[in-house]
């Protein structure tokens, strides 16, 4: 019990970071919040604090700030629509901007803590495309379709990402004279030869990943300065939201099933089940899984809400920058419509991985 109320506790923190960002920058441009709630449904907890109702709700599956006039005018001079588009621009981006932060302060803790892993090819496996394409053990993966690989974990997100498609690979290989031992391998010091081939990734089924078959034996380093160490915790949220939107790409070409997907359920059972998992170690590496679970959710929720999609933030942002540009407002009616619909959709959705998520704990 313990430890699912310590995945809800997680989860319910980060949607409560998103809707902060909405509210200080509400109450920064002027804007009355009717109220600031954490949860759907109907209400645990509530109170009013200067002139606005605080919530706490029964379902932790998101959250939301309401404000004055958030969707019809009445000509109150505290609403939302009263403001200037720029100010409500700001209003709408500081949610995910928060979870941003969030993730980045998220980010540079792990990395502090853990170091990074450089993405060196420790060992080719025998019959898989990166044999074929003469990889070989001690190869340093620099880049994949031009994008730099700073860490195994880049690589192993690509290789996800873009299943069975061919990948243009750019490696470092040292000089045979200058070979070493397999225990010098991970240095970013040492002079490469580069060189470049392209492979597509095959499915396995006992992993159930797509695989270019090279194995890899983790040797983590500690960031050598501050600088560093901010550079690599900013990589993680690019990385992790990038890989979030890329998710959706894959389930809409059919690489993900719906069932593949998982919801608030799913996330908090499996935050749970790790938290069970990792108490016998001490509670330092339950606060660190904690927190690591903290940075994939709250990148996440940051670059998916960003997505112009109606009922998202990113759907309001596009509206909002469509005002800018003309130098006039959408009709607020028609607006409200398409966000409405969003709205229905994206509750069937979550109704949908709900309904999924229940069986396959049941199932599972």
């Amino acid at each position: 019990m313990l430890n699912i109320l310590a995945a809800i506790l997680l989860f319910g923190f980060v949607i409560m970071f998103h809707e902060l960002g909405h509210f200080f920058l509400a109450k920064a441009n002027g804007v009355e919040v009717v109220e600031f709630s954490i949860g759907l449904g109907p209400r645990l907890l509530s109170g009013v604090w200067r002139s606005t109702r605080y919530s706490l709700k029964l379902l932790p599956l998101g959250g939301s700030c309401a404000m004055a006039d958030e969707d019809t005018g009445s000509g109150n001079p505290n609403g939302f629509l009263s403001k200037s588009v720029w100010a409500r621009i700001s209003i709408i981006a500081a949610g995910p901007f928060f979870n941003f932060i969030l993730a980045f302060i998220f980010g540079v803790i792990i990395v502090a803590y853990q170091g990074y892993d450089l993405p060196v090819v420790t060992n080719v496996v025998e019959g898989y495309p990166a044999e074929a394409a003469g990889l070989k053990a001690g190869d340093l993966i620099l880049s994949v379709d031009g994008k730099k690989m700073l860490e195994y974990q880049d690589l192993l997100m690509h290789l996800q990402l873009h299943p069975e498609e061919e990948l243009e690979i750019t490696y470092g290989r040292l000089p045979e004279e200058q070979a070493l031992e397999p225990s010098a391998w991970y240095q970013e010091d040492l002079t490469y030869e580069t060189g470049t081939v392209t492979l597509r990734t095959v499915f396995n089924e006992e992993s159930q990943s797509y695989m270019m078959g090279i194995e890899h034996y983790a040797d983590y380093h500690k960031a050598e300065s501050l600088g560093k160490l901010l550079r690599l915790g900013w990589h993680q949220v690019v990385m992790l939201g990038q890989s979030a939107i890329e998710s959706f790409r894959l389930l809409f070409t059919g690489y993900v099933g719906a069932d593949d997907v998982g919801g608030p359920v799913r996330i908090v059972a499996g935050i749970g089940q790790m938290v069970g998992q990792v108490r016998p170690s001490g509670w330092v590496i339950v606060l660190l899984s904690l927190i690591n679970w903290g940075l994939i959710l709250s990148a996440s929720l940051g670059a998916v809400n960003l997505l112009p999609l109606p009922a998202l933030d990113g759907g309001r942002l596009a509206f909002l920058l469509v005002e800018a540009v003309r130098g006039k407002a959408i009709d607020q009616e028609k607006e409200g419509m398409v966000h409405f619909a969003g709205m229905m959709v994206l509750l069937a959705l979550m109704i949908l991985i709900m309904f999924n998520d229940i069986r396959n704990l049941i199932i599972g």
